[in-house]
């Protein structure tokens, strides 16, 4: 299996800090090739014992067993150099959102079919990832569809209360931690109603207890969750779910026209 495949699919059994020096070789897996485990711990912002922790929890026996395997990816695929990214490009939000939009593929899919069998969608979510949820309420308001952002107990009470037939409800958090959000998809589950769920951690308590995960893949600056990066990067996300639940205008005429050619054939 590629080396980003591996670290992608152990970031779930990681510990938070693990996670972050994985996304981190996600986003350069090059680095791990031309520096030091020292260096490549001072990049990450961490600990030497924390990276060697995260490479063993992606199945390697070390940093240097994965900088072998680096070395070995990189030259056996014809490629004498080792990627990195500038410091220009770190600093901004591109990899970030690339790498949050290429682990979310799988399940965007599911989600969309959920929201399209909803009539209702309600979003929950506190701080910053209830902004979030306001900005999917006018985005699917103006697509027609009944939205509500929850910002508190009684307004989750209030959307709970049945029938609850067609609705889907989407809990949004960082961390993956956040109470309200945990609890407004626990209660929603035992509700019978499917939860989609948005987050950074997939080790969180939020990511086991929702129906659909997406999840996000911001690696941590210094201001933590506080900052900007996490939220750009739930919206690359949820834009890309808006677009794909949105029919295309060229496909909706493609229809148009095809129902017309099949009247007019009976």
């Amino acid at each position: 299996m590629p080396i980003h495949e591996t670290l992608a699919a152990s970031l779930p059994a990681m510990r938070r800090s693990e996670a972050d020096v994985a996304r981190r070789l996600l986003r350069d897996p090059g680095r791990v090739a031309s520096h030091s485990l020292r260096e490549v711990a001072a990049w990450c912002g961490t600990s030497d014992a924390t990276v060697v922790r995260a490479c063993r929890a992606a199945g390697y026996d070390g940093f240097q067993d994965l900088k072998y395997h680096v070395l070995r990816e990189l030259t056996g695929a014809g490629k004498a150099r080792a990627v990195e990214l500038t410091s220009e490009a770190r600093a901004d939000y591109a990899a970030d959102i690339a790498a949050g939009l290429a682990a979310s593929t799988a399940a965007l899919p599911q989600a969309v079919r959920l929201l399209k069998s909803a009539t209702r969608v309600a979003f929950a979510g506190v701080g910053a990832s209830l902004g979030i949820g306001m900005i999917l309420t006018d985005v699917l308001s103006a697509m027609g569809r009944q939205a509500l952002p929850l910002a508190d107990e009684q307004a989750l009470n209030f959307i709970l209360t049945p029938p609850v037939k067609s609705l889907v409800l989407m809990a949004i958090s960082h961390s993956g931690e956040s109470r309200f959000a945990l609890k407004a998809a626990t209660e929603a589950r035992r509700a019978g109603v499917p939860v989609i769920g948005v987050s950074n951690e997939p080790a969180s308590e939020l990511a086991r207890s929702v129906d659909v995960y997406l999840p996000t893949q911001t690696v941590e600056r210094a201001e933590g969750s506080f900052s900007i990066a996490p939220r750009v990067c739930q919206l690359a996300v949820l834009d890309r779910l808006v677009g794909m639940l949105r029919l295309p205008a060229e496909q909706r005429a493609s229809s148009h026209t095809k129902a017309r050619r099949q009247k007019r054939g009976r």
